[in-house]
């Protein structure tokens, strides 16, 4: 077998999955201020208009567009000597910090130029991070449960940051005169520590495969070629942007439908009850697609969240409790969502290493990430635009025809999309056993052999494959 292949065969001790993993929470800390705070924060007590810091955040949203695809492309087919994934680490997390320390602590007196650019370098940061983050995943073991354990443990620092990005504002507001301003501070000086720790923890302490002998031609037509003849990854395109664009969907007016059909006013509890059953779910969900396969675990997690939305419908002024059960419920999924994904992209890279010999995991997960941030700027803007058309007030007092289309923009709406993604998954090929038979074929072909081609291969990549080349 190839020396490139011997890293994903030691097996990974679980310290050294929980090391890897540290760095998501500080990045998951960061989501949640972002959405909540920002705006606020610069229009409330900065004084910029309200629509140029909304103008600025759509453009630095933008340039994601741009920036992902080339940073896989950069973290696949650079060669450095600390590693092609690994130095990202360095560059990734100094922008970053950069970013938030302009973006979350600026001076008293910033004009929009300032915001644009801090936050397109917060962006920059997460990008120049998270690409080559999710690639060094999908690398570290080939076997196919290891991969779920990793991308659960990612998941679970990841709610963490979220559950502490939740914690800091309670406690912050609690105090007489503090503001937006105060919480941002806060939350910036805590990723400001954990980041170039956790950093640091991961480049000195977790393993990263060598480069493959075999560098693919770098040709982008090819590359793209292959992604749509590549069967499971291009049905997990469509899944994750229906999934995403139909629970972003959701979460945007999560607040008007919690405040003027059940008569919660306290959503913030909620979340933080929610983000904490996340994380508790998520052994749960590692175990389960153990059992039963990452794509059926994953089906069973859009299923529950396609019935509680839909659920969600029915409830009547003053039934909160219901509406915090179910809330509670499709909590307990939340996890799922963010960790089967991204673990079932890794799996299906191995299609393509298996014609390429080479690893292109930074180009399958800058796709993947494109397609969520698709899915995030369209679930979070078409929500809001409905309900101005119906004539919703975000003050409140609504028509009880505005009501109506709420109802049906926060439940029924998304959940079709997510039964559709649930439905689009029984679709999904590409097994344990599969995986198991294409890393086989992957490591003699390394070794210079000539094993016999996987009949899961020739049917579902090889025939497709020879068309997007000819």
């Amino acid at each position: 077998m190839g020396a490139d292949l011997e890293p994903q065969n030691k097996p990974l001790a679980q310290s050294q999955i929980w090391a890897f993993s540290t760095v998501a929470l500080p990045l998951g800390m960061l989501g949640l201020p972002m959405a909540i705070y920002l705006a606020p924060f610069y229009s409330g007590q900065l004084g910029l208009s309200l629509s140029l810091v909304g103008a600025a955040l759509v453009l630095a949203r933008i340039s994601d567009f741009v920036t992902d695809p080339i940073m896989g492309l950069i973290t696949d087919r650079w060669r450095p000597a600390l590693g092609r994934r690994r130095i990202w680490l360095i560059f990734g997390t100094l922008i970053m910090m950069a970013g938030v320390q302009l973006l979350l602590r600026p001076p008293p007196e910033v004009g929009v130029v300032w915001f644009g650019l801090s936050v397109a370098l917060v962006y920059l940061g997460y990008t120049t991070l998270q690409i080559p983050y999710e690639a060094w995943a999908g690398e570290i073991s080939g076997d196919y449960h290891v991969r779920t354990k990793i991308a659960a443990t990612k998941q679970g620092f990841s709610i963490l940051g979220l559950v502490v990005a939740t914690a800091i504002p309670a406690y912050i507001l609690s105090h007489p005169g503090a503001g937006s301003g105060d919480v941002l501070h806060a939350i910036a000086l805590a990723v400001l520590i954990l980041l170039p720790l956790s950093a640091a923890l991961v480049f000195f302490t977790v393993p990263q495969p060598d480069a493959p002998i075999e560098k693919a031609p770098l040709n982008l037509k090819r590359a793209v070629g292959l992604m749509r003849a590549n069967q499971p990854f291009s049905l997990l395109v469509v899944v994750v942007l229906l999934a995403t664009i139909g629970e972003v969907f959701r979460q945007t007016i999560t607040v008007f439908f919690a405040r003027d059909i059940v008569g919660v006013k306290n959503i913030g509890i909620v979340y933080a009850v929610y983000f904490a059953v996340g994380l508790c779910a998520v052994p749960l969900w590692g175990w389960l697609s153990k059992a039963i396969g990452k794509h059926r675990a994953l089906i069973l997690a859009l299923g529950i969240v396609a019935a509680t939305n839909f659920a969600m419908g029915f409830l009547q002024q003053g039934q909160g409790h219901l509406f915090i059960a179910l809330f509670v419920l499709k909590g307990i999924c939340y996890g799922a969502i963010g960790i089967l994904p991204n673990a079932m992209v890794a799996d299906t890279v191995d299609l393509d290493t298996a014609q390429t010999q080479d690893r292109q995991q930074g180009v399958y997960f800058a796709a993947i990430a494109m397609v969520q941030k698709l899915g995030f700027a369209l679930g979070g803007g078409l929500p809001l635009i409905l309900l101005d058309a119906v004539g919703f007030k975000a003050a409140g007092g609504s028509e009880a025809e505005a009501l109506f289309w709420m109802r049906i923009f926060y439940a029924v709406v998304p959940g079709v999309l997510v039964a559709i993604a649930a439905m689009l998954l029984t679709r999904y090929s590409l097994t344990a056993e599969r995986q198991e038979e294409l890393r086989y074929y992957i490591a003699q072909k390394e070794a210079g052999l000539t094993p016999d081609m996987p009949s899961y291969l020739q049917d579902n990549v090889y025939h497709d494959r020879s068309k997007a080349s000819s």
